[in-house]
């Protein structure tokens, strides 16, 4: 046998500094930062000031007075994010400052929307920190409203110019920043901390969706995300969203720097929502406090405590490699697919209203659909603890998982609108556990995730090809799969059932997200090792028959109920997906 002698390849500068250890932190002053940077820095200190003015100025023409003396908190406010960003310009950190504008602007579409509502109907408004109304006299806007929103959209502006290397070159300090931490957090970032971020940005977009404090007061009303009018609900919707993605992505990125800037930026904006609710529940007369915005400013600063105390407490050198052993995230999954299906299974039993006034306990139905879900769950996540089978049940949880929120958003939606009929009518434990088998299951799948990315890295793909046997039974159960979760499953006279193209309403997310997976699961199917492949369209046909048994178990909600096209269809999607399943198992036999 003969040898050859090879030559060792290069490596960067970069690449040994890496070896070697992480590169100490660049500090780069005001100067010898982007251009396009400095001008977002501008934008957000005239957005702050356009903040402030708009209040000053005036939004409403004969506005009512706030509530309190709201004007000095509203100053400090606007100003944080624009000072802190300064702050770290002054101490030469300038991709913290970066961070801190991009993690604010996040937050600043949704504060758009919100305000907007203040052109339409002011009066639909619970504002308290800006005005409230003493009797129904319409208003109209001011110039003030106009510098209002013009400030949003300058702070919005001033992130997207600070985003990503802000238009620096790979030769300056600035880019050097991104490319020296690269692989510091990357380990940690798909761990613990994603895990954390995704429970506390979680946390924080719940508390939005929430009232955002109690009232007796007729024209200050406290209303929840469903409650809420059109732009009022969208620019809620908006913030619960952007909190959340504002959580995963700082907490998740490679770059301490811009962990921490978009953090504590998102945090600062945030709290620029939720603090005026939270005053005004404590200091404004008959309003009282209520949970959802202190979840909302808990959940985002106890996430930057935590990013910033582990950038802290030892030197990067000591910081140590969080591993993704497949078979540890396989056991947090699991624990969490237990709870999730625990909580589920007690959501079905509990009370989901709770009636005084000597009125008749109402029966509810849409809760029923917990009792497959949470088996379904709860079974595969038992599954999921044993250490020989958690791979080949992992894709089937994942997917399963989504039956969760198809119950959960049904359940939701039959609660508020009967809690809105009557205030002798109010929302019962059941409710609680639903909205916790939601968040567990958001945990669990996420969790799921990460055992399936560490399981991947250690199998070789590059050979791998699409099965085209699963072709003809997946494209059939995709198209019943519309049709299932698009069409009622039960039908009457007299009901009128939440659907995805009509009568879109809170029922209609769990739908959406039903269907989406599924289509997802058979799209990514005919690529996946065959045993995977098997589990995951097992576990889509799970979650398709949970809807399949909507009709046994929600048939009386209603006077000559029958199986409308839904049930038919899920019954079809369900039979393709086992065919599916089976030819999987089949190409791997014949391998």
């Amino acid at each position: 046998m003969t040898s050859r002698t090879r030559t060792p390849p290069t490596r960067s500068a970069a690449a040994v500094a890496a070896a070697d250890g992480p590169v100490p932190e660049q500090r780069i002053g005001w100067a010898e930062s982007p251009p396009r940077l400095r001008i977002g820095f501008g934008l957000a200190v005239l957005g702050a000031a356009l903040l402030i003015a708009g209040p000053v100025v005036g939004l409403l023409r004969d506005s009512p007075a706030p509530g309190f003396s709201s004007m000095p908190l509203l100053v400090v406010l606007a100003l944080l994010p624009p000072l802190v960003a300064a702050g770290f310009f002054a101490v030469r950190k300038p991709v913290v400052a970066a961070g801190v504008l991009v993690g604010s602007a996040l937050i600043a579409p949704g504060r758009l929307l919100v305000d907007t509502q203040l052109l339409v109907d002011p009066l639909l408004v619970s504002r308290p920190e800006l005005m409230v109304p003493t009797s129904l006299a319409p208003l109209a806007p001011a110039a003030g409203l106009w510098l209002l929103l013009a400030g949003h959209v300058l702070v919005g502006a001033a992130g997207l110019l600070a985003a990503g290397r802000a238009g620096a070159e790979s030769a300056t300090g600035y880019a050097a920043e991104f490319d020296d931490h690269s692989d510091d957090r990357s380990a940690r970032a798909r761990g613990t901390s994603l895990l954390v971020a995704l429970i506390a940005g979680t946390t924080a977009a719940v508390g939005f969706l929430l009232s955002p404090f109690t009232s007796t007061d007729a024209y200050q009303l406290a209303r929840n995300v469903v409650d809420n009018p059109g732009l009022l609900r969208y620019g809620t919707l908006a913030l619960a969203v952007a909190t959340a993605v504002a959580a995963v992505f700082g907490a998740g990125s490679a770059r301490p720097s811009v962990a921490r800037g978009v953090l504590l930026g998102a945090t600062l904006a945030v709290a620029a929502v939720a603090v005026p609710q939270i005053v005004a529940g404590l200091a404004v007369d008959r309003l009282g406090s209520a949970p959802g915005p202190y979840l909302a400013v808990f959940g985002l600063t106890v996430l930057t405590a935590i990013v910033w105390l582990f950038g802290r407490l030892a030197p990067p050198a000591e910081q140590a490699e969080v591993s993704l052993e497949s078979g540890r995230v396989h056991r947090v999954a699991g624990v969490l697919g237990v709870l999730t299906g625990v909580a589920a299974l007690v959501a079905a039993f509990g009370a989901q209203l709770v009636v005084t006034d000597g009125l008749e306990q109402p029966v509810t139905y849409s809760n029923r659909l917990f009792i497959p879900a949470g088996l379904l769950v709860l079974a595969l996540a038992v599954a999921l603890l044993v250490p020989r089978a958690a791979s080949s049940v992992r894709p089937a949880f994942t997917v399963a998982l989504a039956a969760v929120p198809l119950a959960g958003a049904s359940t939701l939606d039959a609660a508020f609108t009967a809690t809105g009929v009557s205030a002798a009518v109010r929302i019962g434990a059941g409710v609680w556990f639903a909205c916790a088998a939601l968040v567990l299951a958001i945990a669990a799948a996420v969790a799921a995730a990460l055992a399936g990315g560490a399981e991947r890295d250690d199998v070789d793909l590059t050979e791998r090809r699409a099965n085209l046997a699963l072709s003809g039974p997946l494209a059939a159960a995709a198209l019943f799969a519309v049709g299932a979760f698009g069409l009622p499953a039960v039908k009457a006279p007299e009901l009128v059932p939440p659907g995805i193209w009509s009568e879109f309403r809170l029922a209609s997310w769990g739908l959406l997200i039903a269907v989406l997976v599924v289509l997802v699961a058979t799209a990514i199917a005919p690529v996946s090792r065959p045993p995977r492949a098997a589990a995951l369209l097992l576990g889509a046909a799970g979650l398709v028959a949970v809807r399949l048994l909507e009709y046994p178990l929600t048939a009386g909600r209603a006077e000559g109920a029958g199986p409308g096209p839904g049930m038919w269809l899920s019954l079809a999607c369900v039979a393709a997906l086992v065919v599916s399943a089976l030819v999987a198992v089949g190409s791997r036999a014949r391998r």
